[in-house]
């Protein structure tokens, strides 16, 4: 499981994971008190409760850690850690995709950045239709939804409240653009069909997590053996 925090990936892993990885910190006895400023690069945690390693979420969510790279974590049991740090957050479903046209992809520029169009599923609603109506309210184009490509979790604060937000993603195609245009009510001030040099350079100024789901969604095309929007 990976979670992002303020844009630093969190990944929990299983005690019996092996890595070829270097860290620049490592915390591996109980008696190590995890604080976050204290933090910096690439870092490993082992041996921790499930209380620690929630309260090292909570701290991060909190504030930016801007010498912090990311964080692997690694537990007796994984499905437990897990669990129980969902138990700790609201949790929130959306869902959003990478919609096709020709050989380029559609990206949208919200608060600066670009992003793909996604949007929090409404009560009851399944994920691959909600992930339709928010892909077609915020940018204007009919889609159709076709294979998963993954599902992305981060955490923010609302209301006071800490969330777990996941959101699941699929591949799309367009079945007509001609209406297509930036919801302003969600702050989106663009939507942009861009092929994958321009991709590329567009993830450079985005978040984490989207640059996760454009290489899970070129790692899909891959094992389709479908290969025409690779970047160059």
């Amino acid at each position: 499981m990976k979670i992002y925090i303020n844009d630093i990936p969190v990944r929990i892993r299983g005690n019996q994971h092996q890595s070829n990885k270097k860290f620049d910190v490592v915390l591996d006895s109980d008696t190590d008190d995890i604080q976050a400023i204290k933090l910096k690069g690439k870092v490993l945690i082992k041996e921790k409760s499930h209380e620690a390693i929630n309260r090292l979420l909570h701290i991060m969510t909190d504030t930016k850690y801007s010498k912090i790279k990311q964080i692997e974590i690694r537990v007796k049991n994984k499905i437990k850690a897990q669990e129980y740090l969902k138990s700790k957050f609201n949790i929130v479903e959306a869902a959003g995709g990478i919609v096709e046209k020709d050989d380029k992809i559609l990206l949208i520029l919200r608060h600066d950045l670009w992003d793909i169009p996604k949007g929090k599923l409404e009560k009851k609603e399944k994920r691959r239709e909600g992930a339709i109506r928010e892909v077609e309210e915020e940018t204007g184009v009919k889609v159709k939804s076709e294979e998963f490509i993954c599902s992305t979790w981060h955490t923010y604060i609302r209301n006071k409240k800490y969330v777990l937000k996941k959101t699941t993603w699929y591949r799309m195609s367009c079945l007509d653009d001609s209406k297509m245009k930036p919801q302003k009510a969600e702050n989106i001030q663009k939507t942009v069909w861009m092929n994958a040099n321009e991709v590329d350079v567009a993830v450079l100024h985005s978040y984490k997590t989207i640059k996760r789901v454009v290489n899970k969604y070129r790692d899909l095309l891959d094992e389709l053996g479908e290969l025409k929007y690779q970047s160059l």
